[in-house]
Formats: C-alpha cells, sequence, structure tokens
C-alpha cells in the first residue's frame, strides 16, 4: 500500500515537473558574481539588467524564470534573491514589456 502510494506520489511530482517545464520560455541562474543562462533565449536587456545587479552585489544567488501565460512571459524569482531586488527586476520586465506592445490608432 505505501509502495503504491509513493509511486502515485513520484508520478505526480514528475509529471507536475514536466508540464511546468513546458511552459517555461528561459531560465536564469545567479550564482554569487555569474549569470549563467540555462534554458532558452532570454531577452538581452534583461541579461544586461541582471548582470548590473550582480555587479552591484557579488552575493546574489537564485533563479528567474520566464513562465508563458498565454501571450505573455511572467517572470518568476526564487525566494533566495532579495525582496528588494526581485522587485528591482519586475518592474524592469513591466516597464520592457509595455515598451515592445504594439501601439494602436
Amino acid at each position: 500500500m505505501f509502495g503504491a502510494l509513493a509511486a502515485t506520489s513520484a508520478s505526480l511530482f514528475a509529471l507536475l515537473y514536466l508540464l511546468r517545464r513546458r511552459q517555461e520560455h528561459f531560465c536564469i541562474t545567479i550564482r554569487d558574481a555569474h549569470l549563467n543562462v540555462k534554458r532558452g533565449n532570454p531577452p538581452p536587456g534583461l541579461l544586461s539588467h541582471c548582470q548590473h545587479l550582480i555587479n552591484d552585489t557579488r552575493s546574489l544567488r537564485g533563479t528567474i524564470r520566464g513562465i508563458r501565460r498565454g501571450k505573455e512571459v511572467v517572470l518568476m524569482c526564487s525566494r533566495s534573491i532579495p525582496a528588494s531586488y526581485r522587485q528591482d527586476i519586475r518592474l524592469f520586465w513591466q516597464k520592457q514589456a509595455h515598451l515592445t506592445e504594439p501601439k494602436g490608432p
């Protein structure tokens, strides 16, 4: 009984992981003073902005993921990145999204 429950739980966890990974547009990892693109092709402006943050503080660690939500890409930052930096990254992302939207007539 416990074996079946463990196998079912492991299967569900793997399925959820694969579904989330499928929605992932890009993944950036930050380790100390290094920025690494794990998956996808993040916008160069976002990479540049993150590099500036890394130059300000050498102790940043965490991940930044771009997740597809319909036609948009939403950022998800790990909690290991301090809240002030997460907010700065999200504000930058929102500003970039508004700059690239097509303007109406």
